[in-house]
């Protein structure tokens, strides 16, 4: 198996989404989970993007994501990056072992 992280693109939101909506079902919180395929694309590749995201390709398959974006603090006139809990993999950053790890079976 090849893996290979790089930027998201396009192809990918149907995805990307998809493993928003199983952390949050993760998370208990799949009611409050209302990002659409339409929003992610907008903010991913809108005419002004406001979220970076990287995807892992395993031989063509989306297996774990990273959404992240620049902040700025004020108080301290410092820029940084704010990137939540994600589907990553250990090379991005500690994982959560996605849906089925647990015996989650996915939408």
């Amino acid at each position: 198996m090849t893996e290979n992280i790089r930027r998201a693109i396009p192809d990918d939101i149907a995805d990307i989404v998809a493993m928003v909506h199983d952390l949050a079902e993760f998370e208990r919180a799949a009611d409050q989970c209302t990002v659409t395929e339409k929003q992610m694309y907008t903010a991913l590749f809108g005419p002004y993007p406001t979220v970076r995201g990287h995807v892992v390709d395993s031989d063509g398959q989306i297996t774990a994501m990273a959404l992240w974006f620049l902040n700025f603090s004020t108080w301290d006139g410092v820029a940084g990056i704010f990137r939540r809990r994600s589907l990553c993999a250990a090379k991005l950053s500690p994982p959560w072992p996605g849906p089925q790890a647990d015996g989650h079976t996915g939408r």
